[in-house]
């Protein structure tokens, strides 16, 4: 019998992402915010419910925005494949800065408060959807916003307020958290700011151009990509000296040297300095696509074309065929002995968050069948302990003893009291049932 392969129902609304596969595209604090703004649930609640989800414990007073859900860390993977598994929408990860892990690194990257331009919120409900907070204002660099060429700003133009786009138990994204006002907005003072320089619309028009293609990148960039794009830049702008180039780009030579030759990953403000004196797009430069390109100025003291000696074979990224991997998953769904997604991941040699969040159907319903054989194997060894237990309880009653665990667990062997999950609470229900104190 063929295995028929069906859509289990998701735990939280099927949410839909806005602006994927544009600058505009929309972050996951944002998602998170719509998300239980749709439950009307408060935002620890829902922070709680995906946490439960991920492996660890939460200290008691855990504060949901203390987690950079934007960013590169293994934190903002993990909650980006929970949100995937729960609500049935993949690619979450494509509303982070993931994509490009390998290549920027996650100090500095977040701005330090919730920062946006009221100009998209005051577009965003003038056309009829929701309001939301753009990926490209959560990066510490990004100033200003490209297309309304005015400054990010951080508090409520209403009460004056920072800190109120989110930071608390409910957020609706393009409202003060504080006074409820809309924060789509201008002030005469927001609208004219010395911060709006060419330099920093540049930066602003980067962070999309960075973002926009998220959504069509089928493989992530590689940290040897950009150290050969970087020590390609270094030789024909400044005749291979590290330490020449360090000084035009702001950096000390000790930090480009980490880069070429310990494997130091750049900062986002690092790779913009970069791009910036060679004349190359940010994304450009982080995948290390440099064909065709020229430095902005012809280095006349260097007459040799030296691309040839950086043209070291380099290893191929690995590209895996969702495709084929959705084929097996399904197969793995067929086994005799129901397996895990995190075990179809170790089959696979592939991060079992990435299956939720690309074969997102597939990783679900395989994670579905296993928790109802888990149910199945719980309920199981239950029954084949319960006869133990009575057994047990009544002859510690009959000793005149009280009925206790450690008692209990010197008459039923550990084989079979390994298999209980919450024993003690088990162990309440049988003396109820035998009418035992």
């Amino acid at each position: 019998m063929s295995q028929v392969m069906t859509n289990p129902r998701s735990t939280l609304h099927a949410l839909e992402p806005i602006g994927g596969g544009t600058g505009q595209s929309e972050s996951l604090l944002s998602y998170f915010c719509r998300l239980a703004a749709s439950h009307a649930v408060s935002l620890p609640s829902l922070a709680r419910l995906v946490a439960d989800t991920l492996p660890g414990e939460l200290r008691e007073n855990f504060d949901w925005h203390e987690r950079n859900l934007n960013g590169t860390s293994d934190i903002t993977q993990s909650w980006a494949a929970a949100l995937s598994s729960l609500t049935g929408v993949g690619y979450l990860d494509k509303l982070t800065l993931l994509p490009w892990k390998d290549v920027i690194a996650q100090r500095g990257l977040a701005a330090q408060c919730g920062r946006w331009c009221p100009g998209c919120l005051a577009e965003d409900q003038e056309h009829g959807r929701p309001p939301y907070f753009r990926l490209a204002w959560e990066l510490a660099d990004v100033k200003v916003c490209h297309r309304h060429r005015t400054p990010l700003v951080d508090h409520c133009s209403d009460c004056g307020r920072r800190g109120t786009r989110h930071k608390a138990t409910y957020v609706i994204p393009g409202w003060c958290s504080h006074c409820g006002a809309f924060l789509g907005r201008h002030t005469q003072e927001e609208s004219c700011h010395d911060s709006v320089t060419p330099e920093t619309m540049w930066v602003a028009r980067q962070a999309e151009q960075l973002v926009a293609p998220q959504h069509q990148m089928n493989t992530a960039p590689t940290m040897s990509s950009l150290v050969s794009a970087i020590q390609m830049i270094v030789t024909r702008m400044d005749a291979g000296k590290s330490a020449v180039f360090a000084r035009r780009i702001g950096l000390s030579k000790t930090t480009v040297h980490h880069w070429l030759k310990d494997g130091g990953t750049p900062t986002l403000s690092a790779s913009l300095q970069i791009a910036a004196h060679a004349g190359l797009a940010l994304p450009t430069l982080l995948t290390g696509n440099l064909a065709g390109w020229e430095p902005p100025a012809v280095n006349r003291q260097l007459a040799l074309d030296l691309r040839g000696e950086l043209s070291g074979k380099r290893a191929a990224p690995r590209v895996l065929d969702w495709e084929a991997i959705k084929t097996e998953l399904v197969r793995f769904m067929s086994l005799p002995v129901p397996i895990s997604v995190a075990e179809a991941g170790r089959r696979l040699n592939i991060d079992d968050r990435h299956l939720y969040l690309r074969a997102n159907q597939e990783a679900r319903t395989l994670g579905e069948r296993w928790k109802r054989h888990q149910s199945l194997q719980k309920r199981q060894a239950l029954a084949e302990a319960r006869p133990h237990l009575i057994a047990a309880c009544r002859d510690i009653a009959m000793e005149g003893k009280a009925v206790s665990l450690r008692e209990v667990e010197r008459r039923v062997p550990a084989s079979i009291l390994g298999r209980i999950e919450s024993l003690f609470d088990v162990l309440v229900d049988v003396k109820n049932e035998l009418g035992i104190d």
